[in-house]
């Protein structure tokens, strides 16, 4: 397999403005003596496979400012390039197939290319063809007293349409569908694709059932699915399904062996071009067949790498450990509950230890338990006070509460019994107590807000996750007065603050129903006393304005980190912060996007 001789056959094909040609023969199986036709819709595919593919940024380039030189004022695209001598001969009104899956690749190479703007236009084409309100829609972008041939409902485009929305976190009924009563009749057709496959590969990038699955190795023979072409998109589509990508080898291992010398793989049909003369031609490309093969092993590498990294045996070893053991010290009470615990509570420490490297191999696995175990104690034990806090925790629960806030405190008394770690242990819950404290006095006023000292007070309270990494310091030799421990503590502090904004942000309004007042109602209750308006305060003024705090502490932790020398993993423990991080960009970027939408939609 050589994924770069395959990038260069690709970018060896491009047009020097950015697109690729298309290929139409009458025989589906040969391409021989085909004709050159000039098509977005090629193109726009290429560069969706592509955007899964890292190293073939100018290849990706051109074919974005190819397609966007081809969009409609509307927005809309046509299967023919706009200059193309087909567009006399052949002539074909804008559809919805080309369009969305130009605008998906769009999207995916770069969001901002599709702003507030771009989007209102782009709903307005779609409400001129739904069938009904919320679709699905018709094919193609005509009135609605043209002939009937133009106002077909199809499976394909509409799968297109939705993945589409999926990339703006929209779904519809209406598609859902479409799409299960078409696989529960297993009739994944359409009339503008000679086979299943590209179906199918449309639907599974937006929509997960276990029947398509089925469908997909139903059709499978001797390991793959009849050409290169069909087992790329059969492979893409059993991965966006999330299957065990270890019974996909025999696929992959075809598609290895069926690479050409040039890096290309051999021209498959991809959909139906125009007939003629009553002949039925089919379209593809080389190149086309090549970029699914590309983006099927990459998919398939990364999400073995990820598969294996998941499966980690040590880690799923320890976290079972500490759950069984904590499950026979509570069982008297109750029982600690296995289903969804989330290992980032129990393998924190584990997980700060790989990011040592060959330091942490110096790290005993009994003290990784112990560590993961009063993480686990005090998450219990914690949650558990904070909902009693909030006026809302079960009372059958304080027992196990106190059980487990014992068992932390037993845990950090005894272990490395030559460090003063049981005072740093003491120091902590003193001041985790504090931040209770202060919470309960200050934060159920409402003729006073709570001053929220730039966050501090958030980080005090669950600074006791900082507690198993410190530990592993000084497990290594490092003290207090250790620059990486310093440095460690204020990681978590910026951290800890970053994850509490975050989740405050979703529970405003709940926690306001309950009388807290958390630090993102403050921001809303300094700018209006108006509760008929909070929620559009929240949204136009205070959400930029938290996301902002979220990820300036999140450079910050990200700085802290790298101030560790003995940290030489630091990815593994920027994992932690991935997902906030995520959270406010997008929520950044939403909150941009509504606006100019907003302003478009009503023509301001």
């Amino acid at each position: 397999m050589d994924l770069k001789k395959a990038l260069k056959f690709i970018q060896s094909q491009q047009q020097s403005y950015g697109s690729f040609l298309s290929f139409s023969s009458p025989n589906k199986n040969n391409f021989k003596k085909s004709k050159k036709y000039h098509s977005v819709f090629p193109s726009a595919l290429i560069l969706s496979c592509l955007n899964q593919v890292p190293n073939c940024k100018s290849v990706k380039k051109l074919i974005a400012k190819f397609l966007l030189s081809q969009k409609n004022d509307n927005w809309s695209f046509n299967y023919w390039t706009r200059n193309a001598p087909e567009n006399k001969t052949m002539p074909y009104p804008d559809d919805l197939d080309d369009t969305f899956c130009s605008l998906s690749a769009l999207y995916q190479y770069n969001p901002k290319l599709i702003d507030g703007s771009a989007l209102a236009q782009i709903i307005n084409l779609l409400v001129a063809v739904e069938k009904k309100e919320g679709g699905p829609y018709c094919t193609w972008l005509v009135s609605k007293t043209s002939d009937q041939v133009w106002q077909d409902i199809d499976l394909a485009v509409n799968s297109n349409i939705g993945y589409f929305l999926s990339l703006q976190e929209v779904e519809l009924d209406s598609i859902n569908h479409l799409v299960q009563s078409a696989i529960d009749q297993n009739k994944l057709v359409s009339p503008y694709y000679p086979s299943i496959y590209p179906v199918i590969y449309f639907i599974s990038r937006f929509y997960k059932s276990k029947k398509l699955i089925d469908i997909i190795l139903s059709h499978q023979k001797s390991g793959h699915w009849g050409n290169p072409l069909n087992t790329a998109l059969a492979i893409i589509s059993l991965i966006n399904q999330e299957i065990d990508p270890k019974i996909l080898l025999p696929s992959i291992n075809y598609l290895i062996k069926n690479q050409q010398k040039n890096g290309s793989w051999k021209i498959s049909s991809f959909c139906i071009d125009p007939s003629i003369n009553r002949q039925t031609f089919y379209a593809g490309s080389s190149a086309l067949t090549t970029a699914f093969c590309i983006e099927a092993l990459t998919k398939y590498f990364s999400i073995i790498k990820t598969f294996l990294t998941k499966n980690d045996p040590i880690s799923d070893q320890i976290h079972q450990k500490i759950v069984q053991v904590a499950q026979e010290k509570t069982k008297f009470i109750s029982p600690i509950p296995s289903k969804n615990l989330k290992k980032e509570i129990t393998l924190l420490p584990y997980y700060f230890c790989r990011s040592l490297g060959n330091t942490g191999k110096n790290v005993a696995q009994d003290l990784l338990i112990q560590l993961g175990l009063a993480n686990l104690y005090g998450w219990i034990a914690y949650t558990i006070y904070d909902d009693f806090l909030d006026g809302d925790g079960p009372k059958n629960l304080l027992s196990l509460a106190n059980v487990c806030l014992r068992e932390l405190t037993c845990i950090y008394h005894h272990i490395l019994p030559k460090t003063n770690l049981a005072q740093v242990f003491n120091r902590t819950m003193n001041n985790i107590d504090k931040a209770n404290q202060w919470e309960i006095t200050n934060c159920y006023n409402s003729k006073k807000l709570p001053n929220y000292k730039k966050y501090s007070q958030l980080a005090q309270k669950s600074l006791g996750h900082a507690l198993g990494p410190i530990a592993i310091l000084y497990s290594l030799g490092f003290d207090q007065n250790s620059p990486e421990v310093k440095n460690t503590w204020n990681f978590f502090k910026n951290y800890l603050i970053a994850r509490q904004l975050n989740d405050d942000a979703h529970d405003w309004e709940d926690d306001l129903k309950k009388g807290f007042i958390n630090p993102v109602s403050v921001e809303i209750l300094k700018k209006t006393n108006n509760k008929q308006i909070f929620q559009k305060i929240f949204w136009e003024k205070v959400l930029p304005q938290i996301s902002n705090i979220i990820l300036e502490n999140i450079a910050k932790s990200k700085k802290n980190i790298t101030k560790i020398n003995v940290i030489t993993k630091p990815k593994i423990i920027f994992s932690l912060l991935k997902n906030i991080e995520y959270s406010a960009q997008k929520a950044i970027h939403e909150q941009t996007e509504t606006q100019k939408f907003i302003r478009e939609y009503q023509g301001k």
